[in-house]
């Protein structure tokens, strides 16, 4: 409706109001009883299904992918821009019947991981290497991979490369070696 057929229609039901045309119902109840007395409102029950694209993307984020390569796996013809695909990835995984199944599915991860520590490392190893080609962040990127360089031991000089501290005779005699030269140059 545009403003000018609005104004229009109100101002034609003040007519009818003030002519008596609008008729009250015959009853005795107030407003509020007739409330209280009407019929609730229908509620509809579709029973919808998930399709065959949205349940391949569940299979993909349930095997580990992120939310746009699991976009990408279930609709490979959607040829939309990154962020167009990682908002909606972003709005698959809120859905109604998505989501729950996904908080399903990460729950037994979490447990299974929780039970085999190998696979608790290679689930961090793994989330570790996605953060570090997907965060948006350059600081990101570094933490994920300085915490992958640490957890492979990159960062851990190797035993036979680690420096032996000098004995106590061998630093009175570089000691006395450096004195004597002192006191020649003088």
């Amino acid at each position: 409706m545009n403003k000018t057929t609005s104004i229009e229609y109100l101002e034609s039901l003040e007519s009818a109001d003030a002519e008596g045309e609008l008729e009250s119902p015959d009853t005795d109840e107030n407003p509020e009883q007739l409330a209280l007395n009407a019929d609730a409102p229908r509620v509809r029950s579709i029973k919808r299904q998930l399709t065959s694209k949205q349940q391949a993307f569940i299979a993909a984020k349930i095997s580990g992918m992120s939310n746009s390569a699991a976009y990408r796996e279930a609709y490979p013809s959607d040829g939309s821009s990154d962020r167009v695909i990682a908002a909606n990835a972003y709005r698959l995984t809120r859905h109604p019947l998505i989501a729950p199944i996904l908080e399903r599915a990460w729950e037994e991860t979490v447990e299974h991981l929780t039970e085999d520590a190998a696979a608790t490392k290679r689930y961090v190893l793994k989330s570790l290497l996605a953060l570090s080609k997907n965060a948006k962040q350059e600081g990101s990127r570094l933490k994920a991979l300085e915490l992958m360089g640490k957890a492979v031991g990159v960062f851990t000089p190797e035993p036979d490369k680690i420096p032996v501290a000098p004995s106590a005779d061998q630093l009175k005699k570089e000691l006395s070696g450096h004195l004597k030269l002192l006191k020649r140059d003088a």
